[in-house]
């Protein structure tokens, strides 16, 4: 940006003698002074949406001022300083706070009540348990298998219990053949309505529960013989007793009239181990 600087001193051209050359103003100089002028036009900025290059400089407010008056960076590094700390979030515009990025330092974990977890970790792949507006609890998952479970105030992880669940269980039909069965890995024929059912895994120990059950036996050998019972092979000295890895069962058609009860091979016997 440049400024206009007279080439020519017409008032002293006045002061010349009549008839001397130099008094004669020439075309020569107006047009120096013209042109003079249009350069120092052009390089100054509008008054309207100016474009200003190099570094413009303008009057320093004073602190606090709050106008449409320029703010230069002196008076913005002045209210920097000024402002001191932010104060806390409660002092602020809760439809203008904006986080991005960084880290939150200096506060408390937020409590449930102004909807945080009141926490400022939790275990990782744990349960979380409320606790009214006290801070969020958790239960770790524990060992593998583990299930929640309730002593009717706290939740805890913990293996299942096993208590009053069957231990293994078969159906199976006339022949011995294995229709459907848990823990069960085959049954032995020991002949007409004797069998011994073998587990998988062994039982907890021998003093266990087993209840069966057989459709019945209705036919031309044995009129008027339709129940038939599934019993331990064993009556506390005779027979075999239950082992942890195999029971003997034996199915035996009802007696009537006094007859004796026989051995018999029902079409689909089921027999159920608890321990």
């Amino acid at each position: 940006m440049s400024n206009y600087t007279k080439a020519t001193n017409f008032t002293a051209k006045d002061t010349l003698p009549t008839g001397n050359s130099g008094k004669i103003v020439k075309g020569a100089e107006i047009d120096t002074e013209l042109t003079a002028v249009a350069s120092a036009i052009s390089s100054k900025a509008d008054i309207n949406s100016p474009a200003l290059t190099g570094t413009p400089t303008a009057p320093t407010a004073a602190a606090t001022t709050n106008t449409t008056q320029v703010a230069t960076t002196a008076f913005v590094r002045t209210e920097i300083t000024n402002l001191g700390t932010i104060g806390t979030m409660a002092a602020q515009n809760a439809n203008a706070v904006a986080i991005t990025g960084g880290t939150v330092t200096g506060i408390t974990d937020i409590t449930v009540a102004d909807g945080g977890t009141g926490r400022s970790t939790l275990t990782d792949k744990a349960v979380l348990i409320g606790a009214g507006t006290g801070a969020i609890n958790s239960v770790a998952p524990g060992t593998s298998g583990n299930v929640l479970t309730s002593d009717g105030t706290n939740w805890t992880s913990a293996a299942l219990s096993s208590s009053g669940f069957a231990k293994a269980w078969v159906s199976f039909d006339s022949s011995g053949t294995i229709l459907k069965a848990y823990n069960v890995s085959s049954i032995t024929v020991r002949g007409t309505g004797q069998w011994t059912v073998n587990f998988t895994n062994a039982l907890a120990d021998a003093n266990y529960v087993m209840s069966g059950s057989s459709s019945r036996a209705e036919n031309s050998l044995y009129p008027g013989r339709g129940g038939v019972f599934v019993s331990f092979n064993w009556d506390g000295t005779n027979g075999t007793a239950p082992t942890t890895t195999s029971c003997q069962i034996n199915t035996v058609q009802g007696t009537i009239n006094g007859a004796d009860g026989v051995y018999f091979n029902p079409a689909r016997t089921t027999v159920v181990f608890f321990d």
